[in-house]
């Protein structure tokens, strides 16, 4: 079965990251269209981080505690609830996604601290924080990903846009 899919990979890498339709669409849902829109922030999630391919099944929304056309904030401890209540069913939280209200987004130094701030907490279960900005112009290019292992934040390279999914 043919679907709508996006698929990023570090340089180098042996392991790839596939964004599905039902997330890609989440994440569409929450561009930025106008100046009065506000930032939208969530979670990532997959089933297996074993795989050579990582299918993020699920993007998920997080309620923010303070938003803004360039800026949102979101609660670390209902972030946490969330992952424990996706982890009793089977999910693995991978990383965060939030939106900017640019074409190419790019990780402010605020981003840049969150990502290694949840890098560095994560670093018992995963080796790298996924980390993924929407911007307003269309996908692929309007999302870019990032790896932060805890030392090194990496920008991740769109390999495809249609993959055969199992």
């Amino acid at each position: 079965m043919k679907t709508s899919t996006l698929v990023y990979q570090l340089p180098g890498a042996r392991w790839r990251l596939l964004f599905g339709e039902n997330v890609l669409r989440t994440l569409r849902s929450h561009v930025q269209r106008n100046s009065s829109s506000r930032e939208s922030v969530g979670q990532l999630y997959s089933r297996d981080l074993t795989s050579d391919c990582i299918v993020v099944e699920q993007a998920t929304v997080l309620t923010p505690t303070w938003a803004a056309w360039a800026r949102v904030q979101f609660d670390p401890k209902r972030a946490a609830t969330e992952r424990e209540e996706k982890f009793k069913n089977g999910l693995h939280c991978l990383g965060l996604w939030h939106t900017h209200p640019e074409p190419l987004p790019n990780p402010s130094p605020e981003d840049k601290a969150l990502a290694r701030d949840h890098a560095l907490s994560a670093k018992g279960q995963l080796t790298g924080l996924v980390f993924a900005i929407i911007g307003t112009r269309s996908m692929p290019a309007g999302l870019r990903v990032w790896i932060d292992d805890g030392e090194v934040l990496r920008l991740a390279e769109s390999t495809s846009q249609n993959v055969v999914l199992p």
